[in-house]
This record gives structure tokens, sequence and C-alpha cells, in this order.
């Protein structure tokens, strides 16, 4: 509304965080996973284009989190809906989050002595950020493409003389959180976090909101059995079944995105810190449909993915963490200047203390070498 647009929105059918409406209801399970959003979308267009008696001149998605998954469900199953789409941290594939959050939470509430405090969460990301900071050219406290850092938790166990350490147990656990096993039965990965998101964690490993929705998904819409714990999750069965019963319903995760790609411009972003959606799924979808349709070549003129250092669940977190993306769509839709950089920021007691480009997904902001390591001017967006 402030930048001049008309803006709409919807309860997708339900009221609250709980996934409890979709029990035995699936036709809310429909509203909520694709077809509020569109009906939505349908009537808020007639409803302008009646009030201003003129057509409308363009239409914007932007949303983040499971509005990021509306997003590119929009772009998958209605490409005419929106000229161009903002998905920032979208929970593309909603059914993998669940068994992961349920997988970890599962194995802490079982073995009290496997968890970390945040003493020890503090001490594991410190660790993790010193393995892999300067691979960008820059020891500046973030991690450019923690995709690519190999950091192993074993070196912080216990041994003697060492009083912060973790235990035989604990390193277990930071290895099941990071780790992203297959799907039993399609063979494709249920992602992990990524090394750099440890401060987000929680006594019982995702944050508590991945872990209520991931206990809700299977409870009320998987199993269909309110009274389901998670001491009764099996990972080869219901990480399998999760997938089946959803049924592409919410999950978004389809790689065929030529429709919109034909005629619209989709910027999606994600922070590298996020400890509720794994940032790893988004980087793994832009590469599934690269691969669908032949090439980072053939989809960069209408497609762009935004990773952010340091930066948690939508906002927040270490690294800069403040753009505007939907400015960039906006020129990308309406004067066709695709946007090459993002430039992000990050504040401190309300001053600006950090500046640094996001680059266009695979490239990273590499340090050029002089100059100081909170501006962004010192920055180039590079392969690496």
């Amino acid at each position: 509304l402030a930048r001049g647009d008309v803006a709409a929105s919807t309860d997708t059918g339900h009221e609250g965080g709980s996934a409890i409406f979709g029990l035995d209801h699936p036709e809310k399970v429909a509203d909520f996973g694709w077809r509020a959003v569109h009906e939505m979308t349908v009537t808020a267009k007639q409803i302008v284009s009646r009030y201003y008696d003129a057509p409308l001149k363009y239409s914007y998605w932007n949303g983040c989190s499971a509005g990021g998954r509306q997003g590119m469900k929009e772009a998958q199953q209605f490409p005419e809906d929106f000229d161009g789409i903002l998905a920032g941290s979208p929970g593309l594939d909603w059914t993998s989050r669940a068994t992961q959050a349920v997988r970890v939470a599962q194995r802490l509430e079982a073995d009290p002595a496997a968890r970390l405090s945040a003493a020890q969460l503090q001490l594991l990301h410190r660790r993790a950020i010193d393995a892999c900071d300067a691979e960008d050219g820059a020891k500046d406290g973030l991690l450019e493409n923690p995709d690519a850092c190999t950091f192993d938790p074993d070196a912080l166990q216990c041994r003697p003389g060492v009083d912060a350490c973790l235990t035989p147990a604990q390193v277990q656990t930071a290895r099941f959180i990071y780790e992203s096993p297959k799907n039993p039965k399609t063979g494709r990965p249920i992602t992990g976090l990524a090394r750099g998101s440890e401060l987000g964690w929680t006594d019982l490993g995702w944050s508590a909101s991945a872990r209520a929705t991931g206990l809700d998904q299977f409870r009320y819409l998987v199993l269909k059995d309110p009274r389901w714990t998670i001491q009764q999750f099996d990972f080869a069965r219901d990480a399998v079944r999760a997938e089946e019963t959803d049924a592409g319903t919410i999950n978004a995760i389809d790689p065929n995105l030529s429709r919109f790609l034909a005629r619209g411009k989709l910027i999606q972003y994600h922070g590298w810190s996020d400890p509720q959606i794994s940032p790893l799924n988004t980087t793994q979808y832009y590469r599934r449909v690269a691969e669908t349709l032949g090439g980072s070549a053939k989809i960069d003129g209408s497609y762009r993915l935004f990773m952010a250092p340091g930066m948690a669940h939508c906002r927040g977190g270490e690294g800069p963490d403040t753009f505007d993306a939907l400015g960039a769509l906006e020129q990308w839709v309406e004067r066709g200047q695709a946007p090459d950089r993002l430039l992000a920021s990050h504040a401190a007691n309300g001053a600006v203390d950090r500046t640094r480009p996001l680059c266009p997904f695979p490239k990273v902001a590499v340090y050029q070498g002089r100059g100081s390591l909170d501006d962004a001017a010192n920055f180039a967006c590079q392969n690496r």
C-alpha cells in the first residue's frame, strides 16, 4: 500500500497455526495448499478493475515462508496469475521439513543427554564459521556458501584436558541435524539445516515452529490420528507416507516452471542461517529447475535466486537481512532491468553497521582484497 499498489490477502480458509482444520477435510487442505491464493487473486483482480474502471497494469506476489511457498505454487500451477513473484524463504518441500523436524525431535526427546545447551550451540556455531569463513576471501563471520562447508562437529568431541566440547552423543546430534537423508522410496534428499544456522537451533533441534508444524502434519494430515505422538514416528515408513499423502497439494516442488518463466519474472531469496526452513531445499530446487529447463543460462532471464549469508528465517540473524527485492522485481518486470545484485544491510541499535551484495545464485560475494569488510562496494559477485 505504501508503494501505491492495491493489496489483497487471504487466511486460506482457516484461522490459527494448527493443521487441525485439515483433519478429514481434504477440501480445506486444498484451500491452504493452493486454491485459496488463486481464487483470491482472480477475485481481487475483478474488484480492482471494476472499482477503477480500468484493467490492472501489473500484478505481483510478495510472500515469505508459507507465503513464499504459496508464491511458488502460483508459478507452478497458475502461471497467468502474476507478472512477478517474490518468494522468500519458501517452504517448498513442506512434508520434508515436517519429516526432518520430527525426526530430530524424536531423537532428542528420547535422549536428553544428546541435547545441546545454548552455550554449546554457540561453540558449535563459532567453530563451523571458523572452519569455512575464509572461503569467500573474507574472514568476516559469515558463510557465503555453507553448502560447500565440510566442517565436521567431531572436531569438538571431548578429549582429556578440553572443557568446551561436545560429548559423542552431542556430536552425533549435530551431524543428525546437518545431514540430508534420502526419501526411502523416491531417493530425493530430505534436506537438513546448513552449517552456520546453529544459533537458531533449540534443545530439541529445529525451531519450535518447525517442530509444531511437523507434528501437526503427521498427526492431522498424514496419519489422521489426533493422538499420534513423536515417539511413534518411523522414518522409513512415515517419510514416504508424508509425501504420498500430500500428492502435490501443499508441496511446491514441481521444477517445470516453463509456462511462468515464458511470461513472468521470479525472484527467490533465502537466508543461509535459516533454522526453520532449510535453505538447502531452495538451492536444491533451483538446480532442479535449471536441469529441467536446460541449464542456468536458460532460466537466468526470468528466474534468479539470491542467498543471504547469515540471515535467519525471512529476516534477522548475524548477516545483512534488509533489501528491496520487490523494487528489483518491479524494475525487472516493468523496465526489463534484471537484478545483478541486491544491496543488503544489517543494522544494530538502529544504525546500519554492514552492507553486502546478495548475488544471483550460484555466484557469491567475493572480497576484492581492499577496504572495509562491512562495505558492499568492496565485494564483487563471482563464481567460486
